[in-house]
């Protein structure tokens, strides 16, 4: 059983605290503008179905996945809605640790993003794997059930 699913997660566009706080504050913003708007402006009602938009937009988003991460015995993969999959054999990991995602609590979703020498992936979640790999390059996951994957990937690592 070589690509028995060990671990899966997936994580949500919509959920993004960063992006769903923005949309939200937006939409209460033209809320209670069109109830401050004197009648006497065009706007008729304009403001008050861009808001209700906006937080329509926002339910959608949170059903709409950004990325998996499946573990196999043999590979992770980092698999996008769109684009190219990244695939990193577990072989080449030589050390992985669980971390926080960043120092903030706002964080915008990234998807393969070099930054500081180190590949980033988010979309939700306040944890990261940091992955370090035998060729030098590092990789900041981050993820809902990091220390979960950590243990799996460990797990996987010892039986190999």
């Amino acid at each position: 059983m070589q690509h028995e699913i060990r671990f899966k997660e997936i994580q949500y566009t919509g959920r993004n605290i960063y992006g769903l706080s923005r949309r939200l504050v937006m939409a209460i913003f033209l809320i209670v503008a069109h109830f401050y708007s004197t009648a006497d402006e065009n706007l008729e009602g304009a403001l008050l179905i861009l808001g209700l938009l906006l937080i329509l937009g926002s339910v959608i988003l949170w059903f709409i996945p950004n990325y998996h991460i499946l573990l196999t015995n043999q590979v992770l993969v980092l698999k996008p809605s769109y684009g190219k999959e990244i695939r990193l054999p577990l072989e080449y990991i030589e050390k992985a640790t669980v971390v926080r995602y960043s120092k903030y609590h706002f964080n915008n979703i990234v998807f393969n993003v070099l930054d500081e020498d180190e590949y980033k992936y988010y979309a939700e979640g306040s944890k990261a794997l940091l992955l370090n790999l035998k060729a030098g390059n590092t990789f900041r996951i981050g993820c809902k059930r990091a220390d979960e994957l950590l243990l799996k990937i460990e797990e996987i690592k010892k039986l190999s």
